[in-house]
Parts: C-alpha cells; sequence; structure tokens
C-alpha cells in the first residue's frame, strides 16, 4: 500500500447549489463536515490523509456515457435561465449545473485515485448527491449519477472492468439500478428501506437484472428497525458471496448517513460503530482498496461524526465514538421482529440469485467456488 491511505475528494463550489425554498439538501450537511475536519481535527495535517480540492469538473463526454444528450441540455438550459424547482425533491440553483458537474468530476477523481493505486482508498465528500439520477431522469434530490459516471471513467479508461457498487443510503439507488440494469458489468447491490411504502418506491427484491444483465442487480430490502446488526449479517451472507462469486476487479460504497438511528424519516437503526464496521470490511473483501461516495444525510450534526467514523475507517484508525442507541428504542419483541421479516427478506433474494451465485441453504456462506452462470 502507498504512502496516501486516504484522499479526501471536496467540491468546494457545491455552495452554488442552493434552493430558494427550504431544502434538507443545502450546503450546511458538506460546510459542517470540513470545517470539523480541517479545524478541529486538523485532519489534514497528516501525511497519509489528503485533501483534494483541485480537479477537472466532468466533462459532456464523461455524462454522455450515461446520460442521454437530451437530459444533459435540459439541465444546462434550466440553469441558464434562472434554475427553480423541477419536482420530485429535485431543484436546479443558476449555476447548479456547474456544481452538479464537479460533484461528478469529484468522483471521477475519487476513483481514479482508488483505482490507479495512488491512495489506498478515498472518501468523496460532494453534492448534489446522484444515486436517483437515471440515464433521462433527476429525482430525489440527484442530478447527474456521480458513481455511474466515475463507472463508465474507470472503464473507458480502462481502469476497471467489472465493478461492484454497494449502496448503503437508506434509499434504494433506483438511478443506479436502471443506468445498468442490462449490463454485466457493472453490478449495483443496493441495501435499503423496504421501498413498498417508502421513497423512491423502486427497487424491489425481484428487480435482478434484464437480459445480460440479469443476476447483475440486487436490491436487499430491509425492514424498518433493521441497524448494525442486520447490515452485518447481509454482508457475510449476501455481499461476501457475491463478491467471491462475481469476482470485480473494483469496488464502490456509496453511503448514506440517513440510514442512521437519529434520523427522523428512515426509521433504520444504524449507528456509527455499524457504519465503521461495515465499511471496514468491505474495504477488506475489496483487497485493501475501496473508495467511498457520500449520497444522502441530511441531519448536520451527525453528518460531522459519521464522516469521521467513516475516514477512520478507511485509514484503519480505531473507530472514533462509541455510539449506543437509547435502550428504550431498541427493544427486544422489535428486534425479534426485523430479525424474522430480514431473514424471509434474504431467503427470498437468495432464492432468486440461487442461478448466479453460490449461497448455502441456511443462509451462511459455503465457500463453494465458481461464478455466476452466463
Amino acid at each position: 500500500m502507498g504512502d496516501l491511505k486516504c484522499a479526501i475528494v471536496y467540491n468546494s463550489n457545491h455552495i452554488m447549489h442552493r434552493s430558494d425554498m427550504s431544502s434538507p439538501e443545502n450546503p450546511t450537511r458538506l460546510v459542517k463536515i470540513m470545517n470539523f475536519l480541517q479545524g478541529r481535527l486538523r485532519l489534514f495535517d497528516r501525511r497519509d490523509c489528503r485533501l483534494i480540492t483541485e480537479f477537472d469538473p466532468a466533462l459532456d463526454g464523461d455524462l454522455l456515457r450515461v446520460h442521454d444528450v437530451g437530459y444533459i441540455n435540459f439541465i444546462r438550459s434550466y440553469c441558464q435561465k434562472g434554475g427553480g424547482f423541477l419536482g420530485d425533491s429535485t431543484y436546479v440553483a443558476p449555476n447548479t449545473f456547474k456544481a452538479a458537474a464537479s460533484s461528478a468530476g469529484g468522483v471521477i477523481e475519487a476513483n481514479r485515485l482508488v483505482a490507479t493505486g495512488e491512495a489506498d482508498t478515498a472518501f468523496a465528500i460532494v453534492r448534489p448527491p446522484g444515486h436517483h439520477a437515471s440515464m433521462d431522469k433527476f429525482g430525489g434530490y440527484c442530478i447527474f449519477n456521480n458513481a455511474a459516471v466515475a463507472a463508465r471513467y474507470l472503464q473507458a479508461k480502462g481502469l476497471a472492468q467489472k465493478i461492484l457498487i454497494v449502496d448503503i443510503d437508506a434509499h434504494a439507488g433506483n438511478g443506479t439500478m436502471r443506468i445498468f440494469y442490462e449490463d454485466p458489468t457493472v453490478l449495483n447491490l443496493s441495501v435499503h428501506r423496504d421501498p413498498h411504502d417508502f421513497y423512491p418506491h423502486d427497487g424491489f427484491i425481484h428487480q435482478i437484472g434484464k437480459g445480460k444483465g440479469r443476476g447483475y442487480n440486487i436490491n436487499m430490502e430491509v425492514p424498518e428497525g433493521s441497524g448494525d446488526d442486520e447490515y452485518l449479517m447481509i454482508l457475510d451472507n449476501i455481499i461476501a458471496p457475491v463478491i467471491k462469486d462475481y469476482a470485480p476487479d473494483y469496488v464502490m460504497c456509496l453511503v448514506g448517513f440517513d440510514a442512521h438511528y437519529t434520523d427522523n424519516q428512515s426509521d433504520l437503526q444504524l449507528t456509527s460503530n455499524g457504519y465503521y464496521e461495515f465499511v471496514s470490511r468491505l474495504k477488506g473483501m475489496a483487497g485493501g482498496r475501496l473508495c467511498v461516495v457520500l449520497e444522502g444525510g441530511y441531519n448536520s450534526a451527525e453528518n460531522v461524526n459519521l464522516a469521521h467514523t467513516i475516514i477512520y475507517s478507511l485509514l484503519g484508525e480505531l473507530a472514533p465514538y462509541e455510539d449506543t442507541m437509547d435502550g428504550l428504542s431498541n427493544l427486544v419483541t422489535r428486534n425479534v421482529k426485523t430479525r424474522a421479516i430480514l431473514e424471509n427478506k434474504m431467503i427470498e433474494l437468495i432464492d432468486l440469485l440461487e442461478d448466479y451465485y453460490h449461497f448455502s441453504q441456511d443462509g451462511i456462506y459455503s465457500g463453494k467456488a465458481g461464478g455466476p452462470t452466463k
């Protein structure tokens, strides 16, 4: 491994992307994180962790590998006319196109650094987020699909061929799913709140891809109340066998802080300990190379602690916080019910994917050799 253990990539021009109306997706989300990392923590005094704010924005050619030209031109034109509310919780400001292109460019740069070996790991702290944006549609605060643009960049530059994107935002990465739904070279694996009654009402277990992409899209629905134990159970029993059998040459992790128990909308119960352990184990499964990309998360106070946690996980430092939930919100009876629902969901998913990956009968990975059927 190299001298640079972790690169922090930040698009400082994100502050240009703000709504005239109140929106949870606002500059404060990132500004507080960076103030803490640079000020109180003095993180970038370390030689093994570097802040990167100078990089090229995603060019039209980068965006066109993912998005339709008409959609790109629509966003550019809408911004030039002064911006406004697009619908589906999404807005643009006069300079949003620049900020969104920079956000995608930051995610390209973070992944490029890891893919070339210039950094062992990276964390792209960027906005606007991306995973709800599809080829020709915005949504859920997202303009361009940052992760998809970066994945196509890596492939175009010969830096990766088979890419696994693991998404643990509270909401399904439905835009990423749509973009790669028929493509076996990018596997989108999203772990998210059951979308039957939760935004984006897409990303269901039965949606496993189409055509050549069948078996290469995975949605793990989790019930409300799911927390650290449930996410690590999914990591060990679903994600680990998929990584072994799919054998990606590159892994990217999309993180939303909205799965934390302090979020008042998702009803999920991840703690900072859970985020730390999930990222640490996934990094190990990826051979010590991992790029984490920030998606959602709108509790600006908690975002600071969680960003600190993710970075220390990537650096291999001890977890900086001992995060425990209030006992009343972690009732045993609720945990038992949550676990039973989750186990049934996992069995349903394993049954759908058994022709493509090797899972054990009891939901514990058997470690068989082999790969997905073609």
